[in-house]
């Protein structure tokens, strides 16, 4: 018998949402430097100095969020594990037994999830882990209850050939 070893990590990569962070950070940045380090008023209204920092610093901690974002997919001989980095603390296990099919399938993440992320579609559609709308590309699980759910992926081909042995 062979071994399965598949493991894949996703980052997350929409790049409006990295676009609109930076920007925001930036301009932030550039504000607390022009009223708090030269002593110029940001705009005809100034905030105060201690609203500047903590927008500053909520949007640095959106930053690192966005950065921490990643799904951890591993197949073995067992099932299938996922994480998705930060808002998972523990690897998930959907063991083969636990699965009537599996296959691999394009999808849209905004038409059929409503976005990126661990997302809840339709009853026809069922859940969603996924960290980017470029790739299009999924593992769908069916559960032996109905259940539905599809784990992104940037490696359908080789997915589909441990699916092949094992399905």
């Amino acid at each position: 018998m062979s071994t399965i070893d598949f493991k894949e990590i996703q980052h997350f990569k929409t790049w409006w949402a990295w676009l609109g962070v930076a920007a925001l950070n930036l301009l932030f940045i550039y504000a607390i430097v022009q009223q708090i380090f030269l002593g110029t008023s940001f705009g005809p209204k100034p905030a105060p100095d201690f609203v500047l920092v903590l927008v500053e610093l909520f949007l640095l901690l959106l930053f690192i969020f966005l950065i921490s974002i990643k799904l951890k997919t591993r197949i073995t001989d067992t099932g299938i594990y996922y994480r998705f980095i930060p808002l998972q603390f523990k690897e998930t296990l959907i063991e083969w037994h636990e699965l009537k099919d599996a296959y691999i399938r394009a999808y849209d993440s905004f038409n059929e999830y409503g976005g990126c992320g661990i997302r809840t579609g339709s009853t026809k559609t069922g859940k969603a882990i996924n960290t980017s709308s470029s790739s299009n590309m999924g593992l769908q699980l069916q559960f032996n209850d109905g259940r539905l759910l599809l784990v992104g992926t940037r490696r359908p081909d080789e997915i589909q050939l441990i699916l092949d042995a094992v399905i």
